[in-house]
């Protein structure tokens, strides 16, 4: 079963289809490579095949540890590279906003009860932070105000609280591994379409940092 309400799955669900829509808008290649992976994420989630932590390492993480390794070799293809020409930086860092819908969601989770307290911003996550000034950070980029140092200041930033937050879900999973003992475990996230967090909008973030990164090293 779905953890949480039919209200709850839409939101998410809407979050997950507003960002693999501007995807396909921006690259076509890009984005049907996502939607690729999305169907298959979606169909493992579906099945139940994520669900069982007695496997040593449990299908969720090793799905996440590809994916991650996937998107970071996947961001030196041509297709991944255009993002940096057109749309451009401005647009990759403003695409991060979307950061803010999924904390909505988290809190959202939690007050339900199927997201632990340690992944919302009342807990240990602060992902907020990077959604909240993606708007205006990619404001001073299109209009040229902001120097190369602020960028990456920016950007390590938004790194950083992402991986805090894949640790912190990380270790809150029922797995030897386990940090936090507090119920609920973190096991939502292998849950169709939960599974879309971690192994498609994190991925997103990751592949936009590293994007980032390179556009701002490009810059005269």
């Amino acid at each position: 079963m779905i953890p949480g309400s039919i209200y709850l799955t839409i939101l998410f669900t809407l979050i997950v289809g507003a960002v693999q829509g501007e995807m396909m808008r921006r690259n076509q290649t890009v984005g049907t490579t996502f939607s690729v992976w999305l169907a298959v994420t979606g169909v493992l989630g579906y099945t139940a095949k994520l669900h069982d932590f007695s496997q040593r390492p449990p299908r969720i993480m090793a799905l996440i540890a590809l994916s991650v390794v996937g998107v970071y070799f996947g961001s030196y293809f041509v297709a991944a590279r255009k993002l940096i020409e057109s749309p451009g930086l401005a647009w990759l860092i403003g695409l991060q906003v979307f950061r803010v819908a999924v904390e909505i969601f988290l809190d959202l989770g939690y007050r339900a009860g199927f997201v632990p307290v340690q992944m919302t911003l009342e807990g240990r996550n602060w992902d907020v932070l990077t959604g909240l000034t993606a708007l205006p950070m990619a404001w001073l980029v299109a209009k040229q105000k902001a120097p190369r140092w602020l960028i990456y200041a920016w950007n390590t930033m938004g790194l950083a609280l992402l991986l805090n937050v894949m640790t912190i879900a990380a270790l809150s999973m029922p797995t030897p591994l386990r940090h936090f003992q507090n119920e609920p475990a973190s096991t939502f996230v292998t849950y169709f379409p939960y599974v879309w967090l971690p192994t498609y909008l994190v991925q997103v973030a990751w592949m936009s940092h590293l994007l980032i990164f390179r556009a701002a090293k490009a810059q005269k």
